[in-house]
Order: C-alpha cells, then sequence, then structure tokens
C-alpha cells in the first residue's frame, strides 16, 4: 500500500510549483524553510525561526501551548521576518497530534487489510476514528510471529483543522499535511535500515525505519525546557538566561560541568528506554542499525550525541539536512550549526519535489 509514503494528507497536493515552503510547528519555537527547483537542483531561499514563549508571555525558550490566535500572529511573523514568497506549503505536523503504533493481524495473505486495520484500530487508538483521520500501511512480520504486521497511524481531525486554518490565514490554502517523523525522514541518507532521535523542547522520539518505512515509534515526555528549568535552579538565574547559558557555554567555562550534570540526569531514563527499544527490535527482527540520526534543537548540545553512543552502544551522527539542497558558500557554518533544529521544515519541503 503506497499511502505511507505520504502519510499523512489532510488534502490533496496542489500543482508542482517550482518553490514551496516546509513548516514546523513546534513546542516552542515555528520554523520555515522556502525552496526552490532551479534546474533539477534543490536550492534554499530563505529559512526563519521565531519563538513562542513571548506569544504566551513566556520566556524564550519555554515549551508553550498557544491559542488560535497567537499561533497565527505567531507564523504570520516567521513568515514576513523571513521573506517568504511562497504561497505553497507542506506542513510538519507534530507527533502529539498524532498516534502511530504497530499491530500483527490475523491474516493470509490473500485477506483485505482495509476492514481488519480499522477493528483494529478502534482496539489501540484512543479516540473514535470519526475523531481522526486515518492511514495505514503492511511492514514486516518477526520471524517468529504469525500474520500481517501493519503500521496504524491516525491524526487529530481537530488538530487537521487547525492546521488548515493556518492555512488558511496565511494564504496557503490547499497545502498538505504529513506526521514530523516521515518528515525526518526524508532528509537522512537513503538506507536499509534507519534510526532517528528528534530531541525537541518538550519531548523525545525515536523512530526505527526499515526499508525505508517507519517500523517503530517510541516518544517520552522529556525535553530541553526541562534541561533549562533545572540549569535555571542550579544556576540561581531565571530561566531566559539558563536558556541563553545553555545554547552558549562552552566545555571550557566552570558552569559547564553543572550542564552537563544537568543533561544526563534529565535524558539518562530516556536514552535507557530507547536503548531497550532498539535492543527488542534488533533480536525480534534481526537486524542491526550501522548509524544512529539526531535532530531537534537539543542535539545542538555537543555532548549529547556522545551521551546516546555511549548508552546505545551504535555510532551516533547529527543530521545536518542542508547537506540536500544548495546554497551560497559562505553560509556554510551558519547551516551545520542551525541544521538539526530545522529538520522537520526541511524534511516537508522536500516531499514536494518527490
Amino acid at each position: 500500500m503506497g499511502l505511507i509514503e505520504n502519510l499523512i494528507k489532510s488534502v490533496k497536493d496542489s500543482q508542482p510549483s517550482p518553490h514551496i515552503l516546509g513548516v514546523d510547528i513546534g513546542s516552542s519555537s515555528i520554523k520555515v524553510i522556502e525552496l526552490e527547483d532551479k534546474k533539477g537542483v534543490l536550492t534554499l531561499l530563505t529559512y526563519g525561526e521565531i519563538q513562542l514563549g513571548p506569544y504566551s508571555e513566556k520566556p524564550l525558550g519555554a515549551a508553550v501551548q498557544l491559542e488560535s490566535k497567537q499561533e497565527q500572529e505567531a507564523l504570520v511573523d516567521v513568515i514576513r521576518e523571513s521573506a517568504v514568497k511562497s504561497r505553497q506549503g507542506v506542513f510538519a505536523m507534530p507527533l502529539s497530534a498524532s498516534f502511530i503504533s504497530t499491530a500483527t493481524l490475523n491474516a493470509g495473505d490473500e485477506a483485505d487489510l482495509n476492514a481488519l486495520v480499522r477493528v483494529e484500530a478502534r482496539k489501540i487508538i484512543p479516540a473514535s476514528l470519526s475523531e481522526v483521520t486515518l492511514d495505514w500501511a503492511e511492514i514486516d512480520t518477526a520471524e517468529e510471529e504469525s500474520g500481517r504486521s501493519v503500521l496504524i497511524a491516525a491524526i487529530q481531525n481537530s488538530a487537521i483543522e487547525r492546521l488548515n486554518i493556518l492555512m488558511q490565514f496565511v494564504g496557503m490554502k490547499g497545502s498538505p499535511t504529513e506526521i514530523e517523523c516521515f518528515s525526518a525522514a526524508r532528509t537522512v541518507p537513503k538506507s536499509e535500515n534507519t534510526v532517528i532521535i528528534d530531541f525537541g523542547a518538550s519531548s523525545a522520539k525515536m523512530y526505527i525505519m526499515r526499508n525505508g518505512i517507519l517500523s517503530r515509534m517510541h516518544r517520552i515526555n522529556v525535553g530541553g525546557a526541562q534541561v533549562t528549568q533545572q540549569f535555571a535552579t542550579l544556576q540561581e538565574i531565571d530561566f531566559e538566561a539558563a536558556e541563553m547559558q545553555k545554547i552558549q557555554l562552552t566545555s571550557r567555562e566552570s558552569a559547564y560541568s553543572t550542564l552537563k550534570g544537568v543533561y544526563s540526569k534529565v535524558y539518562g531514563r530516556a536514552l535507557r528506554e530507547f536503548r531497550q527499544v532498539l535492543n527488542h527490535y534488533t533480536t525480534d527482527m534481526g537486524v542491526e542499525f550501522p548509524v544512529i540520526y539526531l535532530c531537534g534543537g537539543v542535539s545542538l548540545y555537543e555532548g549529547l550525541a556522545a551521551m546516546v553512543q555511549e548508552s546505545t552502544q551504535i555510532p551516533t551522527e547529527i543530521i545536518n539536512p542542508f547537506t540536500n539542497v544548495a546554497y551560497p558558500a559562505f553560509m556554510e557554518d551558519a547551516m551545520s550549526e542551525i541544521g538539526p533544529s530545522f529538520v522537520p521544515a526541511l524534511g516537508a519541503a522536500m516531499r514536494h519535489f518527490e
């Protein structure tokens, strides 16, 4: 079934445009990326990020849940400040507004899975099927299991409607939507087995891809905002000052050891859970993963990749999604620095050109 490759559309794709906007609405910021197809080469036109905390009278870096009007205002502001020209876009749907799970169905090779999937979805999705948009795809089944395994995904209809209103508000009628994990997967090298961990402001998410299809997903509600809050308490400074220090500190400064300890404390349990999920998957499916890719704003912390590698015993790399597009040479340092936090936005934009 091919639907999973485009999961999930809330509306039909518009006609191809030479340039496109990718939008990632996170819990602490909105990021936008505008790309253009120049004679077959994806080229960066502009990008931008705006912090959401101030729109809710919260400090920079805070994870917030905005009212619709605040969200609209923020999106308009980042589009204007980034000098975006495109009125076609792809929105990366937050994982928090969706539900993704796998299930093994008692079905033979000739069975029609559509009805069986809906029956299974009623059991595992914590909402009425009338309240969600449902999609699914068949995936590989573990050797010891009988039946057929499927990946089931659903997005809250209310979340889709919210994004549709946002699209219309900024003049992007008819823009498609997909869950952020599929946007992220588009930015890494294509291989048989892939693991991506996205460290965001309010959660950490691990995606296991097999044969190009999402096979497992694990989400933990722990994020960079917690690091900032604990660091602020230890340093006896306010949240915003701690956020700035967290970004700017180098290993040569005395407060760095305190910050390193906070990261270890906040993410210790999450990394143990991720390791257990990976160990179970590799045992069940008989596969190995050559590398773990990291993204999200928290992954900019220089010690996080080492923490992940030490916990999982798998080589770890930070994603630079801008290796997929052309841009002026003088922007090289800036692109490497901000790349991990722009992964879903850029992946969403890349979808348009597939």
